[in-house]
């Protein structure tokens, strides 16, 4: 481990304390006394308790923020406790000179158990990379946030926000801000950037013209990438001003594919054996895309456009990107002269499949960690390493996606019997997809298994004549991992917000996409935004990431009311209720009785056997049902009374 952090106490079986470069250790001896080692010359550089004095027992950084040891049974009596100790201290870690230093909650360095305090200092809210150090952080205060980017010892950098109940952190790792101490002249900082058709405040490294070269929080990033031009897709090579994005290339015989994988990694594979033999190693990077240039330099981008790794031949002549059959990758001139390769080949021979290329898999085709790509270049279906075959529109979004497992050794084929299977290598059928049909075709947003006679006989993980009727997609809008939904019926927005908790100054008209912004720019606390939209004479209370509805049956005072609630952790409720009273629960803590017609009525159309498990699986389902509604992706696309509460 690489920190300690307070009260954790430090256990026999405990994976042992070590610095960075792993040369110092902190672990027990046979007298069962913590000492701090040096691994390379195996000398023990420190040892609990007084010189003349060793202490035996448990490890922690305990009270006041003081280096300590306890009793190892069930007293915790403090045997011993040292003399470096920092009230602020919340975690503890080993340096490589051997040293203990104690770091506050957001890990600013506090104190060094040989030096003594550090002289930690905020830069402000922009630096360079390369300015913050030990002892020098990034630190933006607003509301009662307050956000901190400090150096951890080895190199990476720990980004925090802390406010009063609450707070995250997370590492950004070594090699991508080393990637970032690279760029010239950029600041890291915070900006006011578009999300998710919104804007927010957020963590990235810009230029001098202010672009992000990098954003903290791509995820929810789809932009469509300047134009490329055409290439054959799944073919052995790409043109000057082509692209890859997801995509990949196969050599004329198959035995080799490069592939641009959605971890921001370019990797050469030796199908036979399933091997990467050479990787641009930007696998930190994060998603993105593969340009070969007009300059004609071969550059991987992430979701900023920020170019991650380069060929180095900008300026050159390079006209094609082109994989051969000896195990080489390279950069060619009109001459067919290569200006920049790689040769990892030739490997052993070994028979292929064959591989489907362009925008159709036929009848014995595969795909090993291989693309399909509309002819429009603009939608792309990939068989993937990681038990995954995903859809990708335009934007780079997940247009649909199947699991297959654990066991990621699969190709993805269509058999001679006309039957989309996933295989594996020793042959075995792994998963009947669907069929029978001619050919599997990804089109403009869509990937389809047709019959010669172009008859669909199964879409996007479906077969095509058993869609299932929508009940989600309205939510999938707004925001369908942490939510609380509500149905009211013969009650109108702004009374649904009074009985939630809204003063009238509180509500204001807007889109969803207004509603985040406006929370995420004001900063406002978890739990306190909510959007009231008309549904006919009802009105729809949608809680991001919030649970007051589905706690509050008053709100079905003198009507009826259905409420929904699911968290990121999959904590879960379910209330329906008359005249402000429960009268169902099929939440975790409910008792799945079922008391109401309504319902009783919509269970059995779900042909439900157990309340409390569709609940749990089907929940918006069971609520549109339950209240007799059935929202569109219209119904929440236009304007809401909206509202951020007080703190609940």
């Amino acid at each position: 481990m690489q920190e300690l952090i307070q009260f954790n106490r430090l256990y026999d079986d405990d994976e042992p304390l070590s610095s960075p470069s792993g040369r110092f250790v902190l672990r027990y001896d046979a007298d069962g006394v913590a000492t701090v080692t040096d691994q390379s010359t195996g000398e023990v550089r420190w040892r609990a308790g007084e010189p003349d004095r060793p202490v035996a027992g448990r490890f922690l950084l305990g009270s006041g923020g003081a280096i300590q040891v306890e009793s190892a049974d069930d007293r915790y009596e403090t045997l011993w406790s040292s003399d470096c100790a920092a009230p602020e201290a919340r975690a503890l870690v080993l340096t490589d000179d051997g040293d203990f230093e104690l770091l506050d909650g957001q890990r600013v360095r506090l104190l060094n158990s040989r030096t003594g305090p550090v002289d930690s200092a905020a830069l402000g809210d922009a630096a360079p990379v390369a300015a913050i150090t030990g002892d020098r952080y990034l630190l933006r205060e607003g509301g009662k946030r307050r956000h901190v980017v400090v150096r951890n010892p080895d190199g990476s950098l720990q980004v925090s926000m802390s406010a009063p109940g609450y707070g995250w952190s997370h590492t950004l790792i070594a090699p991508l801000v080393q990637w970032m101490e690279r760029q010239p002249d950029t600041l890291l900082t915070w900006r006011i950037l578009p999300y998710e058709g919104r804007k927010t405040r957020e963590l990235c490294l810009v230029d001098t013209e202010g672009e992000p070269l990098w954003r903290d929080d791509m995820r929810g990033l789809s932009p469509v990438p300047p134009q490329a031009l055409p290439h054959v897709y799944g073919g052995p090579e790409l043109g000057r001003g082509g692209r890859l994005r997801h995509q990949s290339l196969t050599s004329i015989s198959g035995v080799y594919t490069l592939v641009h994988q959605d971890d921001g990694n370019l990797v050469l594979y030796y199908n036979p054996e399933r091997r990467a033999v050479w990787a641009t190693d930007t696998w930190w990077a994060g998603d993105g895309w593969t340009d070969l240039t007009e300059d004609g330099e071969l550059v991987v981008r992430n979701l900023c456009g920020g170019p991650v790794w380069r060929s180095g031949t900008a300026g050159s002549d390079a006209q094609w990107l082109v994989v051969d059959d000896e195990g080489g990758i390279a950069l060619l001139d009109d001459a067919g002269t290569a200006v920049w390769e790689v040769r990892t080949g030739p490997h052993a021979p070994a028979p292929v499949a064959d591989v489907a290329r362009g925008s159709v898999l036929r009848r014995g085709e595969t795909l090993r960690r291989q693309s399909l790509t509309s002819v429009d270049g603009g939608t792309v279906l990939a068989h993937r390493d990681d038990c995954r075959i995903v859809l990708y529109g335009e934007d780079g979004r997940w247009l649909w996606n199947s699991h297959f497992g654990d066991d990621g050794r699969t190709h993805l084929t269509l058999d001679d019997d006309g039957m989309l299977r996933l295989r594996a290598d020793d042959g075995s059928s792994a998963l009947d997809l669907g069929g029978p049909g001619d050919e599997l075709v990804v089109g403009r947003e869509s990937v389809v298994l047709r019959r010669e006679d172009g008859t669909v006989v199964w879409r996007e993980g479906e077969p095509a004549a058993t869609a299932e009727e929508d009940h989600t997609s309205w939510l999938e809008r707004l925001n369908d991992e942490a939510y609380c939904v509500t149905v009211i019926h013969d009650v109108e927005p702004d009374e649904a917000l009074r009985r939630l908790g809204a003063e009238p100054s509180q509500v204001t008209t807007g889109t969803w996409t207004d509603l985040m912004e406006r929370a995420d720019l004001e900063e406002a606390e978890p739990n306190t935004t909510v959007a009231a939209f008309a549904l006919g004479p009802h009105t729809l209370l949608v809680e991001d990431n919030g649970y007051r509805a589905v706690n509050d049956p008053a709100l079905s005072a003198g009507t009826f009311a259905v409420s929904s609630y699911m968290s990121v952790n999959a904590d879960f409720g379910f209330i329906v209720s008359r005249d402000g009273e429960e009268v169902d629960n099929f939440g975790e803590n409910g008792d799945g009785e079922v008391n109401s017609p309504e319902a009783r009525r919509a269970l059995e159309e779900m042909d439900s056997e157990d309340a409390l498990d569709t609940a749990f699986d089907h929940d918006i389902e069971l609520l549109c049902r339950v209240a007799g509604v059935r929202p569109t992706v219209a119904d929440v696309s236009g304007t809401a009374r909206l509202a951020i509460l007080d703190e609940y």
